[in-house]
C-alpha cells in the first residue's frame, strides 16, 4: 500500500528496477530480450498449462478481489474437483506419469450433478 501511495500522491514515475522491487513486475529483462521472454513465456504457458485452467484461474483471482477468504476458498475448491472430470485433468496426470509434455485440448468437464460428482458416461445423454 505504501508504494502505491507514493506513486499516486507524488505522480512521481518509477524505473523498472524500483517497480520490480516493490512488486508492481515480475522481471526487468533488457530491451532487446523483451519480445524473445515475452515469446518464450507465451510458450510455456500454451504448452505447460491447461488453457482451461489458466482461464478458470484467472477468473478466480479477479472474483476473489471482490469476496471474502472464505468465499475464494469455497469456489476454488469447486473448481478444482469440476476440473477432476475433464479431459485435460487425464491428460496432466498422464503426461506426469509418462514423463511427457502435456497435450492439452482445454476440453471441459462431464455434465454434473447436484454437489459437483461427474455424470457418469453412460447416463449422460445429448438432445
Amino acid at each position: 500500500m505504501a508504494a502505491a501511495c507514493d506513486l499516486l500522491f507524488s505522480g512521481r514515475l518509477a524505473s523498472a528496477e524500483e517497480a520490480l522491487q516493490m512488486g508492481l513486475i515480475n522481471r526487468v529483462v533488457p530491451h532487446d530480450a523483451l519480445m524473445p521472454t515475452v515469446r518464450e513465456i507465451a510458450t510455456e504457458m500454451a504448452t505447460l498449462c491447461s488453457l482451461r485452467a489458466l482461464r478458470i484461474m484467472k477468473q478466480q483471482l479477479y472474483a476473489a478481489l471482490f469476496s471474502d477468504l472464505s468465499a475464494a476458498i469455497d469456489a476454488a475448491d469447486t473448481e478444482m474437483v469440476n476440473s477432476f472430470g475433464t479431459d485435460d485433468f487425464r491428460e496432466g496426470v498422464a503426461s506426469f506419469i509418462e514423463r511427457r509434455p502435456p497435450r492439452f485440448t482445454g476440453g471441459e468437464a462431464l455434465p454434473r450433478y447436484e454437489g459437483g460428482v461427474s455424470a457418469p458416461a453412460s447416463l449422460v445423454t445429448t438432445s
